[in-house]
């Protein structure tokens, strides 16, 4: 497991806090220089996407470029730790400012392989921004600056309205969004008639930064 991450046992979640450490910065000053590649945010309309900001307003950047390979190097032994054998993962950046959001919403679907959704806040702490937090039904993540959180692509979930007073790109909400989509240890859930599985409650969902987080593995 990455050195310093801790899973967190919550219902239907992880909250990985420490995910990247001193590396996060690095990652943002990446983000931050490629403002100009950023492109508004689409949603899923069938068999193509769209803007439509009556369900989600932000900007995203397609790929994390050569720092793909980090995210992944770190995100990779999480999911061994879990017992998972995964897929294909996607990855992209999303830059959230005032007065954006994404309405409540799912990732997955009948004919969708994507099982697992996460969200990294990469910002620093102090947030320059305020709002944006991350509901998985009727929980709440409060952004939380080199925290990465996953749960199943099916749960509904949204992100609340950012606020940023500055109005400025580099004091945005900013998240590395990702899919894993299906792999072997997932089709077995799958063929045995099972849901996807599920995490027993343990902290409120409410704080991530100062909560003792507990480890657990997936239960069906």
């Amino acid at each position: 497991m990455v050195p310093g991450a801790v899973v967190v046992n919550m219902p239907e979640s992880w909250v990985i806090p420490r995910f990247l450490g001193s590396r996060r910065q690095e990652l943002l000053d990446y983000v931050l220089c490629q403002e100009q590649q950023f492109s508004a945010a689409t949603v899923s309309m069938g068999a193509t996407r769209a803007v439509v900001e009556g369900v989600r307003r932000a900007r995203i950047l397609e790929s994390l470029g050569n720092f793909d390979r980090l995210f992944l190097d770190h995100l990779k032994p999480i999911l061994g730790e879990l017992g998972l054998e995964f897929g294909r993962i996607e990855l992209q950046v999303t830059a959230s400012n005032d007065g954006d959001y994404f309405r409540s919403h799912v990732d997955g679907g009948p004919d969708d392989t994507r099982e697992i959704t996460f969200v990294y806040f990469l910002h620093g702490e102090p947030r320059p921004f305020s709002g944006g937090e991350l509901k998985i039904h009727d929980s709440t993540v409060t952004p939380c600056g080199d925290t990465l959180v996953l749960f199943p692509s099916n749960s509904v979930h949204e992100v609340l309205p950012v606020h940023v007073p500055s109005r400025q790109f580099a004091d945005s909400r900013f998240t590395v969004n990702g899919w894993i989509h299906r792999g072997a240890a997932l089709k077995g859930y799958l063929a045995g008639g099972s849901a996807c599985p599920t995490i027993r409650r343990t902290q409120p969902l409410d704080t991530c930064c100062n909560c003792v987080f507990k480890f657990s593995s997936w239960s069906k």
